[in-house]
């Protein structure tokens, strides 16, 4: 008989007992065949009705389910058609004694299944997973394995998925009973299962006789489950022993819960396995609290959160803390101490959980392993908590065989002791928290001999020098972390203030965490005096500025970047060693008179892979979100530039992003249409909207913390106002007739302003979605030409709400913003437009970013610039405050984010130098060097001190070219409009003007055996002139494109270069040309050109980011040098015609090795585009100039 009809007979005894005459109904089962006579005679010698019944009923259950359908017809004959209607009912509430009428809550009641806890939040996912699971057990019996850490909640949701009353009446209409097993042994455990057999057997309607041993009970158990409960769920809780898996191996339908998911492996039949996560979300753990309390969520103080934090979501924890702030509610703040302290016994039972504190919940699974087991279990309290866990580093700790520390991990994991995931194919292990914890504080005291014999493994495969450490994927991240918990500090000062460290972990881990460990362990750094201290500043003052070139793909040589540091520092001093123990093969470059260039104020970090278009600050300014043309999503560490989150977030770029106020989220928005949300804390996707057609161009969130509103500008003309809780738009805001590029709330969140490509700024009511004001913008700029169109970039509302700002071109508009009236008017540089902009905190500065690259500060009431910041190679797309006002961020198409530091002394840089200059050698004594000034004065420094030896100030403007006679005593400059002007050096005075060019003069030099000067220009010519009278006494023609320079083979032949891509040798007497030279591509324009000393070779550099070295005697192919990521703008030899160094529009200088063509060493100048560099034949000097205006000295140490 199948345990379908088994269970309706079973069942529906009650009634049988009570309505049934059994003498009519064994009449027709003996004329069917069904009874036979013996059967029939022991069925009616039984001497009451009950009695007859309960044996005819035990006689059936003995047949096939023919038996009960022959019994079903016969009643139905009998006139007892409503017994025969139980019997083709397949479902039933409950095993008692009423079923028909008792609820779901009956039958768990009557099986004993604990009732919800007093504070109940439900996981549905989990709930409805593990039903799932249960399900497979309606045919056939088996085990589902509910398994999982101390305190994670197995119990109660065992309990919750088995109140449901289809799963109960589906697949376990027998019932379901509920036993504490518990770490139990011997006598225990057969108390337990006698205890059960009389739970069950009620009546002793089994015939059996009580239990006296284990095997007893468990043969009693399975008569039971089978006979009497047929299709009933037995669930065994806290299960410890594969011993009481044996006992309890009856074939029935089993659920248990346990820490140790391979308890019941060896169980006969199907085993299903569910793994219970360790952590609740955050709003359930809130829920728990709030229940406690009787506060709504948003009335819980902010250290709830921090209490959430701490115990990583643990609901047992969690629980255990809400309990207590029931009766005492002003104890936020010592609680939140005691998790942080690891004081877990002061956080005791308050509830019926089984242990009297949470430590004691956790430590009992580590008091259960074997002594050999607790010894290597105690060494994973060595390691960093959240730290993943390596097998290899097992391995050398333990000196065992990689496959024998997994083994013994593997025992961890199955007793929940240990998580284990997988990194693509690399298996890691994790402590949770509060296992981490427990750990500790039972080996406290142990604990830095511990971090000493880890140092000490790690010190043999080294050979005593860290630096040398093979990268495991652990060490280098948290050697620093294990010296300080060994109490070696000495140790952690060697090696934090070592170029050799720094060198390693630049290549393992990355320049972010060393920064990273410096500022987290700065007081044990700093504490053994001012010295120490001192050389902690050297090396943050190293890596700020250089961050960006730290995490490029071809990252400098540290010690050459050293090298630029001051000559006070220990980073140059061991730069300097470092340099020095290195073979003569080695190139390196000395900056001279970096100690004259004013010190950096700014931090750099390269985070994006592409552009970046958007970054602000989060709320308390530790964070920064940024986002690109890469489509990530970044979020990383102000300070250090650690990241903190990546996150793929759209499929195209991602244009713009913003922190809610509340700092728990971040929106995001792209050129695919799309609005985004993420969780600030794992980057979660918390929300998407869709509504826009086309780009979302700029997104903002509100000011409100609790109910947040999101604005989003499109290309397609409109703004959407979004709210978190639906993914339709709160309201739609139409009026602009063009793409709105940006938009900005009030600071009471009333209004929202938005300005548009159709030049007009708008002014909306928050509350109605209606138009309030729209103002014409280009009516405010009459000097513009009619033919410029107004497109107006971004805006700004200040914090006191008194003005609104505005971008168009290269003006800053502003409105007073109660009236929106027109207040003034501010002038950027003209050859740029601004792309974006920001207030600051106290309302007074303004920041514009710029597509010249540059960032500009304004004094909005003084009408003032308070900073013209360069250092970007590329436009500034974002530019945002930090909270406190002290720093300035700046995002640029560079990819590049610099961070400025406005507290700074060297903020405001003027009389910066222009990239033109020559440089003149007298004597083997002095070196003279002539350069113009931002202001297009001339001047002329002594390259030995720096010192100003003379200024000439002609009327004209914009020079583009100087130069200097050979004795030092004449200079000559180039100016945009095609003139030349001759000057004395000692006086200043112009001694002649020289006039026929017709377009930009590019480079200008003087012959040095004839009074003439040689000039070439933007109008295709080279001219040469006899400056004394002004007359020109020859023009050569080189092409119609732009002639960028030239250079002298001798005296009689030079050579040409042009935009047209050519390089062409002309005989100078003559004005005649010799020979025609097509340089790199066709259409890649020649911006500089060399000659070697020797004069057989000659260099080119051009825009394709190439340079090239040719022969002047033979007919060879050119020897071409790759390398610079930008355009090369300029090339020379080196005195003895080995090397070609070349310099280029991202800052760098490269010294390449002619005969072999590699790479030897790249100098970064702090600035960009360098346009000439001068070498000086006896001092192995070279000098250029960058977009900063900072000059560079040179020496080069080869």
């Amino acid at each position: 008989m199948d345990e379908v009809v088994r269970s309706s007979v079973l069942q529906n005894k009650q009634s049988f007992l009570r309505d049934l005459n059994p003498l009519y109904i064994v009449d027709h089962l003996v004329s069917d065949g069904i009874l036979n006579e013996k059967e029939e005679e022991d069925i009616c010698s039984q001497k009451t009705r009950n009695e007859k019944v309960k044996r005819l009923l035990d006689v059936l259950l003995g047949k096939d389910n023919h038996a009960v359908i022959r019994f079903r017809r016969a009643l139905e004959v009998e006139g007892s058609s409503h017994l025969a209607e139980l019997l083709k009912s397949r479902s039933s509430a409950s095993s008692s004694d009423d079923c028909e009428g008792s609820s779901i809550d009956a039958v768990l009641w009557e099986g004993g299944v604990p009732p919800r806890p007093v504070v109940f939040v439900p996981r549905h996912e989990a709930e409805k997973a593990l039903r799932s699971q249960l399900r497979l057990l309606q045919k056939k019996p088996g085990w589902v394995v509910l398994h999982g850490m101390a305190g994670c909640g197995k119990s109660v949701l065992a309990a919750e998925a088995i109140r449901d009353g289809p799963l109960l009446q589906d697949c376990f209409p027998g019932g379901v009973c509920w036993l504490h097993v518990g770490d139990v042994h011997g006598p225990e455990l057969l108390m337990k299962l006698q205890s059960l057999c009389l739970r069950l057997d009620k009546a002793g309607s089994s015939g059996l006789p009580p239990p006296q041993n284990t095997l007893e009970a468990k043969d009693k158990l399975r008569h039971l489950l089978l006979k009497m409960y047929p299709r009933s769920l037995l669930v065994l809780d806290d299960v410890w022993s594969t011993h009481v898996i044996e006992v309890f191996d009856v074939q029935g339908r089993i659920m248990l819960t346990t820490r140790d998911s391979r308890v019941a492996d060896h169980a006969h039949g199907n085993i299903y396995k569910m793994e219970v996560e360790n952590e609740m979300k955050e709003h359930q753990c809130l829920q728990i609290l709030s229940g406690w309390l009787h506060h709504p969520m948003s009335d819980l103080p902010v250290e709830a959160q921090l209490i959430i934090k701490e115990t990583k979501g643990s609901p047992l924890a969690v629980s255990l803390i809400g309990a207590q702030l029931k009766d005492f509610p002003n104890r936020w703040q010592y609680y939140l101490q005691q998790l942080q302290q690891r004081k877990f016994q002061r956080i005791k039972r308050r509830s019926s959980y089984g242990y009297e504190a949470l430590d004691e919940a956790i430590a009992i699974s580590v008091q259960r392993l074997s002594d050999e087991n607790q010894k290597y279990y105690k060494y994973l309290a060595v390691f960093k908590k959240e730290t993943d866990i390596l097998s290899s580093v097992l391995s050398m700790l333990w000196d065992k065989d990689i496959e024998d520390v997994e083994d013994i991990m593997h025992v961890f994991v199955t007793k929940s002791m240990v998580q284990r995931s997988h990194v693509g194919k690399l298996i890691v292990y994790r402590l949770h928290d509060l296992q981490h914890a427990v750990l500790y504080d039972l080996h406290s005291n142990e604990m830095p001999a511990l971090h000493d014999e880890l140092l000490c493994k790690y010190r043999k495969r080294c050979a005593d020098d860290f630096t040398q450490l093979p990268n495991d994927g652990y060490i280098y991240h948290y050697l620093c972390y294990h010296l300080v918990q060994a109490g070696q500090l000495e140790n952690l000062r060697r090696l934090m203030f070592s170029l050799d460290w720094l060198n390693s972990k630049l290549r393992t881990v990355g320049v972010q965490h060393f920064v990273g460990e410096l500022l987290q362990f700065k007081n044990v750094l700093c504490s053994s005096g001012e010295s120490a201290a001192d050389t902690w500043q050297d090396f943050i003052d190293f890596l700020s500025p250089n961050g960006h070139l730290l995490v490029a793909r071809e990252m400098p040589h540290v010690w050459q970047l050293a090298l630029s540091e001051p000559v006070s520092s220990e980073v140059y001093a061991q730069g300097l060693r470092k340099v020095q123990e290195q073979g003569k093969d080695c190139v390196f470059v000395e900056w001279l008179n970096k100690a004259t260039a004013p010190k950096l104020f700014w931090k750099t970090f390269r985070v994006h892979t592409g552009p970046v278009y958007g970054a602000c600050f989060s709320p308390n300014g530790e964070l920064v979100a940024s986002c690109g043309g890469d489509g990530y999503l970044k979020v990383w560490k102000a300070e250090t530039g650690e990241e903190h989150l990546s996150v793929k977030v759209h499929l195209d770029l991602v244009l713009s992003c913003s922190f809610s106020a509340d700092g728990k989220r971040i929106a995001t928005c792209s050129a695919d249409g799309t609005v985004k949300v993420w969780n600030a804390e794992d980057g979660g996707l918390t929300v998407e909207y869709e509504g826009h057609d086309e780009d979302v161009l700029h997104c903002k969130f509100s000011h409100d913390v609790h109910e947040p509103i999101l604005a989003s500008c499109s290309k397609g003309w409109d703004i959407k106002l979004w709210g978190l809780k639906c993914k339709q738009p709160k309201a739609t805001l139409l009026g602009h007739e063009e793409a709105v590029r940006s938009s900005c709330f009030s600071p009471d969140d009333l209004n929202l302003a938005s300005c548009s490509l159709d030049g007009t700024l708008k002014i909306w009511n928050i509350t109605s979605g209606n138009e309030e004001e729209s103002v014409d913008v280009s009516g405010f700029l009459k000097e513009v030409p009619a033919a410029l169109k107004t497109d107006l970039k971004a805006c700004a509302w200040s914090p006191d709400g008194n003005k609104i700002v505005v971008v168009a071109l290269n003006y800053i508009i502003v409105l007073h913003a109660p009236t929106y009236a027109f207040e003034k008017l501010l002038n950027t540089s003209p050859e740029s437009s601004i792309l974006s902009v920001d207030f600051s905190c106290d309302s007074r500065l303004c920041a514009v970013g710029l597509s010249s690259s540059a960032v500009e500060i304004w004094d909005i009431e003084n009408e003032e610039l308070k900073l013209d910041g360069k250092g970007h190679l590329a436009w500034v797309h974002c530019v945002t405050f930090a909270p406190n006002g002290a720093h300035l961020l700046s995002a640029s198409d560079d990819r590049i984010i610099r961070i400025w530091n406005l507290k700074s002394e060297n903020v405001s840089v003027h009389g910066r130098l222009k990239k033109c200059i020559d440089v003149a050698f007298p004597s083997e004594d002095t070196m003279l060097i002539a350069a113009a000034n931002e202001d297009d004065g001339l001047l002329v420094l002594s390259g030995e001190t720096g010192d100003r030896i003379c200024r000439a100030t002609p009327e004209k403007h914009d020079v583009f070219c100087c130069c200097l006679n050979l004795e030092g005593v004449i200079m000559a400059a180039g100016y945009e409009d095609g003139d030349i002007t001759v000057c004395d050096v000692h006086t200043g005075d112009v001694l002649r003007e020289l006039h026929g060019h017709q377009k930009c003069v590019r480079k200008c030099y003087f012959l040095t055996q004839h009074p003439y000067l040689l000039s070439c220009s933007d109008d295709g010519s080279l001219r040469v002139w006899k400056w004394k009278t002004g007359d020109c006494l020859m023009a050569m023609k080189h092409s119609e494109e732009e002639v960028r320079g030239f250079c002298l083979v001798d005296e009689e032949v030079i050579l040409s270069n042009s935009m047209d891509g050519s390089i062409k040798m002309w005989n100078l007497s003559a004005g005649t040309l010799i020979q025609t030279f097509q340089h790199h591509e066709s259409s890649s324009s020649v911006l500089s050109c060399d000659v070697c000393l020797s004069r057989k070779l000659f260099a080119s550099a051009s825009a394709d980011k190439t340079a090239m070295v040719w022969s002047l005697q033979q007919h060879e192919a050119p020897l071409t040098f790759r390398g610079h990521a930008d355009c090369v703008r300029c090339c020379c030899f080196s005195p003895d015609g080995c090397l070609l160094v070349t310099g280029a529009d991202d800052g760098t200088i490269k010294f390449w090795d002619i005969s072999t063509g590699d790479l030897l060493q790249t100098f970064h100048t702090r600035g960009s585009d360098l346009v000439s560099l001068h070498v000086s034949l006896q001092r192995q000097m070279l000098i250029t100039v960058d977009s900063l205006g900072l000059l560079y000295i040179l020496r080069v140490m080869h």
